[in-house]
């Protein structure tokens, strides 16, 4: 029996549909086999909130260094709270993340209610709980510290903070034991344990995600009897956060033997704040003046925009070109020529516009160079040295090279400063691990910043006045008489 044309058309096309529509089939299989095997995902988000950390990909890398897995259990919320599927979904995406990213991450999601026994097993007893074991050590979370209520009234939310958390534990599984930091106090320094905008609490709780413990430390009160002021012994290293007043001489003696025994130590000085005599014995000295230049943090008048120096402190600020924040900076110099035992690297500094301010005249209420007042910069406003044992330096023959690290400005690290600037966090904890040789953990800390900072000069912001002031409402004025002229010749 003979098939008609138009049936025979109907066949046709209905076999070469068919035909096209396996071939999709089969490559849409072929393409996800592909996927499944070699899996790559892209983060298109502004803040990156779907990506892990750097730090967290940093604290992977070690604990693949070491060979041992990491063992992450997480473990349901109550069935039926209001906020059970959000705390699911956040614990389980961190579980997918921190897998994806590492062979040496073990990750398992627990229902509390029905998996009982392995709750049993591993001594758990609360909802939302999750443990991070390396071999025989142990961490484990609450739910009250992987999340957080943040706002008010309609606009409280649930915030996740999961993945800081793990970082803090997996920070505490590798070190051997919490290293001490000492900050000094008496003389009106910045305080570790004050939460107001001069505080240091904020950096405080960073240290802790490091296993680092940021105590402060009182050199005369903080003794026996009448001893003579001493740095405690387990003391891994010893911040001064700007003395208001000076040092007296038993307490300037503790600080110079703490350094001798080849310890590390942060410095933190503002203009026309006594200086440590221990800086002069490094052969550091702080001329008097403000650090400046043309280029500024928008629209704050002593707040220089500072570059980076090649340093493994500031090596990833610089790659991800985030702007740390410094206010009223005074300027730091080294001897010259530089003992044969000092090592000193630049952190910090001005670009060639820069220069150290003395006084003179105000242009526009912003200071300006004056070639017979002022000196001509770059100017440095942070360094890192390293002091070699040497017995004509400060550290003794026979012990450690000693790490110090110091810095034109207390502000950048307060409560106030160090969220606002979007590579303060970084500079901050970056400096600290480096001055303890810490320096396989140097990655950049937090997610990319939403706050933008502006640099400008005098020029673009006279330039900026007049576009604001000149320009635009000239164009208003001659749009309006166009508007006028077109309505009249009607």
């Amino acid at each position: 029996m003979a098939l008609s044309r138009t049936l025979q058309r109907r066949l046709a096309h209905g076999g070469n549909a068919m035909v096209l529509t396996a071939l999709v089939v089969l490559l849409v299989g072929v393409l996800y086999g592909v996927a499944d095997r070699h899996r790559m995902r892209w983060d298109l988000s502004a803040d990156a909130s779907n990506r892990l950390l750097p730090d967290t990909i940093k604290k992977l890398e070690l604990v693949a260094d070491g060979g041992s897995p990491v063992r992450v259990t997480a473990f349901s919320a109550q069935a039926g709270k209001q906020d059970a599927y959000f705390k699911n979904r956040a614990l389980q995406d961190l579980l997918d993340e921190l897998d994806y990213h590492s062979a040496y991450v073990e990750t398992r999601f627990v229902d509390f209610d029905r998996e009982r026994l392995t709750a049993e097993a591993l001594g758990v007893r609360d909802y939302g709980h999750l443990t991070v074991q390396l071999g025989d050590k142990r961490v484990d979370l609450k739910d009250r510290e992987l999340f957080r209520r943040v706002g008010k009234g309609p606009d409280r939310k649930l915030e996740f903070m999961g993945e800081a958390a793990f970082n803090r534990s997996v920070g505490q599984l590798l070190s051997d034991k919490r290293r001490i930091l000492y900050s000094l106090r008496g003389h009106g320094e910045r305080d570790a344990e004050e939460s107001g905008p001069d505080g240091l609490s904020e950096l405080a709780m960073l240290l802790d995600q490091e296993n680092y413990q940021l105590e402060p430390l009182d050199l005369f009160r903080d003794r026996e009897g009448d001893e003579a002021p001493i740095i405690p012994l387990d003391a891994a290293g010893l911040l001064i956060a700007r003395p208001l007043t000076a040092l007296t001489q038993p307490e300037e003696d503790a600080v110079v033997a703490f350094l001798a025994a080849g310890k590390p130590l942060m410095v933190w000085v503002d203009p026309g704040t006594p200086t440590p005599s221990v800086l002069g014995r490094m052969g550091v000295s702080v001329p008097s003046g403000l650090v400046m230049d043309k280029q500024l943090i928008f629209p704050f008048p002593d707040r220089p925009v500072p570059r980076y120096r090649s340093h493994a402190v500031t090596s990833d600020l610089a790659d991800q070109s985030l702007v740390s924040v410094l206010a009223h900076v005074a300027p730091l110099k080294t001897a010259e020529p530089a003992p044969d035992w000092l090592r000193a690297s630049k952190l910090l500094e001005t670009s060639r516009q820069g220069w150290i301010d003395r006084g003179g005249e105000l242009y526009r209420g912003t200071a300006v160079f004056e070639s017979g007042i002022d000196e001509q910069g770059p100017a440095t406003m942070a360094m890192a040295l390293q002091l070699q044992p040497d017995a004509n330096g400060p550290v003794e023959p026979g012990k450690r090279v000693a790490r110090v690290v110091l810095m034109g400005d207390s502000d950048w690290a307060s409560n106030g400063l160090l969220t606002e600037g979007p590579g303060n966090a970084t500079l901050a904890v970056n400096a600290f691990r480096w001055m303890l040789w810490d320096d396989a953990r140097l990655s950049v800390i937090g997610k990319p910043t939403k706050v933008r900072k502006l640099a400008l000069t005098a020029q673009d912001k006279a330039m900026l006045r007049w576009l604001v002031l000149g320009l635009m409402p000239f164009f208003t004025l001659l749009a309006g008489l166009g508007v006028w002229a077109a309505r009249r010749g009607r």
